[in-house]
């Protein structure tokens, strides 16, 4: 018997319920502009943990998070909404009206050094994600940046990060297949990086 998908508890991470939660003056929990990657939550599932580490053993990525939407409960009048609505990947949506029937949208957030090493692995990674989406996966990178300015205060140049947007959908809605296909990409991205290592 398989566990459904939740839309309210998706991989312990985010849902459709937290979009109103915050606006376009504050920046993504735990996304900061340090050096030294962080740690994953080593309370979240294995196969999401392994994916945050395959992604922050790429030289020059600093930071990450998986984060998950449910994204038949978006509506497509609420694309214009500011805040979490705002980073979702809105042309994308309103190019097909809104989401397919199941779908979930995996959200791979990072950030990059300020330096050539960042530069590498946002190039790298953008690499990744085409070859993923040649070979059949509805995937994307975009960047994502706030206002310049907010009351006064100069935000440019202090909110640059980067999403990959996996859309996934499997009409079964078993968590447990949706794990197994975070396992799978996190394995992929980590042959990825060890067949590439000597061009960092």
């Amino acid at each position: 018997m398989t566990e459904p998908i939740d839309p309210n508890d998706p991989l312990e991470i985010t849902q459709p319920a937290d979009l109103t939660e915050s606006a376009d003056t504050t920046q993504p929990a735990g996304l900061g502009d340090s050096a030294e990657p962080a740690e994953p939550d080593q309370d979240a599932p294995p196969e999401v943990v392994r994916l945050i580490a395959a992604l922050t053993a790429i030289p020059g990525v600093t930071q990450a998070q998986l984060d998950n939407t449910y994204l038949p409960e978006v509506a497509v009048s609420d694309l214009s909404l500011p805040g979490p609505y705002a980073d979702l990947p809105i042309a994308a949506l309103r190019r097909s009206n809104g989401a397919l029937e199941n779908e979930l949208l995996l959200s791979l957030e990072f950030r990059i050094q300020r330096n050539e090493a960042g530069l590498r692995a946002a190039e790298f990674l953008s690499w990744w994600v085409r070859d993923q989406s040649r070979g059949g996966e509805n995937m994307q990178i975009r960047s994502i940046g706030l206002p310049p300015m907010v009351a006064g205060d100069q935000q440019l140049g202090r909110t640059l990060r980067f999403t990959i947007d996996w859309f996934y959908a499997d009409p079964s809605q078993d968590m447990a297949n949706v794990l197994s296909a975070v396992g799978g990409k996190a394995l992929a991205l980590e042959l990825a990086t060890n067949m590439y290592k000597d061009a960092f």
